[in-house]
């Protein structure tokens, strides 16, 4: 069962049964002034805090030390090695998967919850479906797609389809982002399904690598929010990427799948046939 975000925005764009589909001019109808924020009010916001709360987020990592061997594959290269010599593909797919598999395993432990039925797993496109293949095997079956880009010149969210499952109060969302850098994506998500009638304490997010400046963010904004992460960085840089970071995820875990694979991937997640077609557009076959 399929519902329609609540209060749908009324655009040019067209509306097709099995989800919504929003244009990117509608977007600033469901920001909010913590999205607006410039990188030079984020970097302001980095210098008043040399880091994040000890109990701002679970890093992975400090207490799953073996992991460090992973990270150390998916950084490999990055960023002063050429594209070429860096981890990607196969590779990092395989380095990948066994930390998301930790953050998916250690997230469902702390839900609360005895069903996986009362789990819902909101994934950004691309990288977010990443995660998918980690709660499927733990026995989630509820997704929650959300087609969002990051406009590389302000930093903020472009959306253009999303796919919402009916919610209900006490259902347990997690916001799935390999990157969360300067949280903007994960703001904008949580004003999507707060929007669909979701808790702001039964929200959980996951991310392989965090910024300090996007933890601060998100839990300035909503505190009872959870935060699992499988690292924790330094700062941003100056164009809004995490430092030391690993690059673009998405660009690098998809990285040498052919198309075969490629249809398979999205086949695996069973969506409509207008959300099929929008995935392959966004991977371009």
């Amino acid at each position: 069962m399929l519902m329609q975000m609540a209060n749908p925005i009324r655009t040019g764009a067209s509306q097709p049964a099995n989800g919504s589909i929003i244009s990117p001019s509608a977007i600033s109808a469901v920001t909010t002034d913590p999205l607006r924020h410039s990188f030079s009010e984020a970097s302001r916001s980095r210098r008043r805090s040399n880091g994040v709360k000890n109990n701002s987020c679970e890093v992975l990592i400090q207490n799953r030390p073996e992991f460090q061997k992973k990270f150390n594959i998916l950084r490999k290269g990055y960023p002063k090695s050429p594209w070429r010599r860096q981890t990607k593909g196969k590779e990092f797919r395989k380095a990948a998967e066994g930390i998301l598999k930790a953050l998916a395993s250690r997230t469902a432990d702390i839900t609360g919850v005895r069903s996986r039925a009362r789990i819902i797993v909101l994934m950004p496109w691309r990288s977010g479906l990443a995660f998918g293949k980690s709660y499927r095997n733990l026995g989630v079956r509820r997704f929650y797609h959300l087609s969002s880009q990051r406009d590389e010149k302000t930093l903020h969210p472009v959306v253009n389809y999303e796919l919402c499952p009916a919610l209900e109060k006490n259902d347990v969302i997690i916001i799935a982002d390999p990157m969360l850098a300067t949280g903007h994506t994960i703001l904008d998500a949580v004003l999507r399904i707060k929007k669909c009638g979701a808790l702001t304490q039964n929200i959980i997010i996951n991310s392989v690598v965090a910024a300090p400046i996007g933890v601060t963010r998100i839990k300035q904004k909503y505190p009872k929010i959870r935060i699992i992460t499988g690292a924790l960085d330094k700062k941003l840089d100056k164009r809004g990427f995490i430092v030391p970071g690993l690059g673009d995820f998405g660009d690098k875990y998809f990285a040498e799948m052919n198309e075969k694979g490629l249809k398979k991937f999205i086949a695996s997640f069973k969506l409509p046939a207008y959300a099929r077609k929008m995935l392959k557009n966004r991977f371009r076959i």
